[in-house]
């Protein structure tokens, strides 16, 4: 059965008042990630409520792969399981990762896109605030390979990380749908729309609010989990997540369908920042 409007704007409301009442994060730049636990967070939910959140009440089921989000989230897909049985785990644009070397304590995070240095050597780009420098990472679609990759720099004032990749990878342009050929490029003039994909909320999209030197920032739905999300117009990438622009007690996490724009915003590091800084340059596979 189909929600009324007034019914959608109650639910969003509820949660909101939730969220706020539990001081829930957005994904922001000065919060940590929250921990995972167990890293085999990868949670098939069949209950009407669970599928009611997900604004999937008719699916057989839906995803849950980050804590606190009801979204149906985004499934392994074929071409990092295909990768995996060659021991090899597949990092692109919008690679979920858990980050961190103390066993339960791993946070999720996305991969902004992943590619070369000028030294030939095989990395990936995440929010900075995601891990420090020493971190493990292992891809969320292949755990079962272990570590394969180190964050080695991390700039926290910009809030992006650059990742080192171990020699059981691949890196692409394409994954779970999400295709890059450019990097960065003009800023988005206010009003026009952006979309992220991260591993907690999918793909979502939104207005820009403003583009600065270093920053942008808009409507795009993000939580924790979502943070090194690819920012993107089309097949170009022009940032990556940061956080929400709110803080306490205003901090909305965007944690399910039903919130519709009742969340709070998101600030995106430029990618023309990230290149123009970046430690051996990156390009693209």
């Amino acid at each position: 059965m189909r929600r009324s409007p007034a019914a959608r704007l109650l639910a969003a409301t509820m949660l909101l008042v939730t969220s706020v009442v539990a001081g829930s994060p957005a994904a922001h730049a000065q919060e940590a990630e929250a921990p995972v636990g167990d890293v085999l967070n990868y949670v098939w939910r069949t209950d009407p409520v669970s599928k009611t959140l997900a604004a999937k009440p008719l699916a057989d089921k839906v995803l849950h792969r980050v804590p606190g989000s009801f979204f149906d989230a985004p499934r392994t897909p074929p071409e990092a399981e295909d990768a995996m049985r060659h021991g090899r785990a597949l990092y692109g644009p919008s690679t979920p990762l858990y980050v961190g070397s103390e066993p339960g304590k791993e946070v999720m995070c996305t991969t902004t896109a992943a590619g070369y240095n000028d030294r030939g050597e095989k990395i990936a780009i995440t929010a900075g605030h995601c891990g420090k420098v020493g971190d493990a990472v292992s891809s969320a679609d292949a755990w079962q390979l272990g570590r394969t990759g180190t964050i080695t720099h991390v700039n926290p004032q910009l809030d992006y990380a650059v990742i080192t990749l171990g020699a059981n990878t691949e890196v692409t342009r394409s994954y779970n749908g999400v295709t890059v050929n450019h990097l960065g490029g003009a800023p988005v003039r206010p009003g026009g729309v952006v979309c992220k994909t991260g591993v907690a909320s999918g793909t979502t999209c939104g207005y820009t609010f403003s583009d600065w030197e270093a920053r942008n920032t808009n409507h795009v739905c993000a939580m924790q989990g979502d943070s090194g999300a690819p920012l993107m117009v089309d097949d170009r990438v022009i940032g990556l997540v940061s956080g929400g622009i709110w803080g306490p007690p205003l901090n909305v996490a965007c944690r399910t369908p039903l919130q519709g724009p009742i969340h709070a915003p998101t600030a995106a590091l430029r990618m023309d920042s990230v290149l123009a800084d970046i430690p051996g340059g990156f390009r693209l596979p």
